[in-house]
């Protein structure tokens, strides 16, 4: 069975690696042990059998502005909705915490046009490269597109 929960430092092992397991294949930004401990607080995890097979996290960026961050499904299990799960557990976070939205850089398009997020300039988060974006390798030549999630919003039905 698998399980949703927020990460612990027990996890951050196996954060690092699933993480950088992407990071070698240039889908996502590397992230050291450190900042992992660093951010703990903001991770969700999905474990089966006491083994994480996902995590992402909500980083805040500012008053108005949260991001999606470090989302990665072991290969094994991706198809199975549980990326879904973490990155519904992030928009249900910023909600508590009464953020109106939220950001994520990603190649992925689909997988977050199906969860609202609509596809904008990254140049409107200003605040967003003065956090993790200077320290990317491909800061000068960035081919993630941004999507946004406005959660103040009502989709027409």
């Amino acid at each position: 069975m698998i399980t949703f929960r927020r990460a612990n430092v027990h996890d951050v092992d196996s954060i690092h690696k699933l993480v950088n397991h992407y990071v070698e294949k240039g889908m996502l930004l590397a992230k050291s042990p450190f900042k992992i401990y660093r951010n703990l607080q903001s991770f969700f995890v999905a474990e089966e059998n006491r083994k994480i097979i996902a995590c992402t996290s909500l980083i805040v960026l500012w008053k108005d502005l949260a991001e999606i961050c470090s989302l990665a499904v072991d290969e094994r299990y991706t198809k199975k909705g549980i990326g879904r799960k973490l990155a519904l557990k992030c928009i249900d976070e910023a909600k508590k915490l009464r953020i109106p939205q939220i950001i994520v850089l990603t190649y992925q398009d689909r997988f977050f046009e199906k969860l609202g997020f609509s596809l904008v300039d990254k140049d409107l988060f200003p605040r967003k490269l003065m956090w993790e974006c200077l320290e990317c390798p491909k800061l000068d030549h960035c081919d993630e597109r941004a999507y946004l999630k406005d959660l103040n919003r009502k989709r027409a039905s």
